[in-house]
């Protein structure tokens, strides 16, 4: 009964921890973009429907995501832990790798590539040691389902919007575009604007063949 009780207790930890890192990066990375979206939406100034729209939503936004994303790792990987003393992961980290390097078992070795770990279904199956106990077993994820391989089937299974040809061919009709440029609006500017120059091209360009 103890060792059920602290298994139960160490699992809450990780799972507070984990709904904590969700929250913080809705809330601090994605939650504005959300909004800009709706708000793109609802002013009928974006239809996921068209090329052109999702095109240029993702050209003009997918950096600034990112750098969103960047800004919220940065700020949880340096934010102070209570119940590990107030240490933030990074020296929890630069601790148990210098740890390691004293004890003589750090490799410098990366481990296994993602490859590897994606397309092998025994991946990190040892036949020879124990299974895990049931009660752990029944929270493990779903089995691995077959993914839709391929520009169309990708998209026809909601996966994929835009190609690499589609973002490709868009990049050499916009040109020197600056998609990163501050509108001191969110980016919603640089949006309409390249939807607006992106149109007229396209119209040049079918209307000269």
């Amino acid at each position: 009964m103890e060792n059920r009780f602290f298994e139960v207790l160490l699992q809450s930890r990780h799972n507070v921890r984990i709904e904590r890192l969700w929250r913080d990066v809705r809330k601090d990375a994605l939650e504005t973009f959300r909004q800009i979206f709706d708000y793109l939406e609802q002013n009928e100034l974006l239809d996921m429907e068209n090329p052109i729209h999702s095109t240029c939503l993702y050209l003009v936004f997918h950096r600034r995501i990112q750098a969103a994303l960047d800004r919220a790792r940065d700020a949880w990987n340096h934010h102070r832990m209570r119940t590990q003393h107030d240490k933030t992961p990074v020296a929890i980290y630069e601790l148990s790798r210098t740890a390691a390097i004293t004890r003589g078992y750090w490799t410098g070795d990366p481990g296994d590539s993602i490859d590897d770990v994606t397309n092998d279904p025994l991946y990190g199956f040892d036949g020879e040691e124990r299974a895990p106990p049931s009660s752990l077993e029944s929270n493990e994820p779903l089995e691995r389902m077959e993914q839709p391989t391929g520009t169309t089937a990708e998209r026809e299974g909601g996966i994929l919007v835009n190609g690499e040809d589609d973002l490709g061919y868009a990049k050499e009709v916009l040109g020197d575009f600056d998609y990163d440029r501050d509108d001191g609006n969110w980016g919603i500017e640089v949006y309409c604007e390249a939807v607006l120059l992106m149109i007229s091209r396209l119209n040049e360009i079918h209307g000269s063949d």
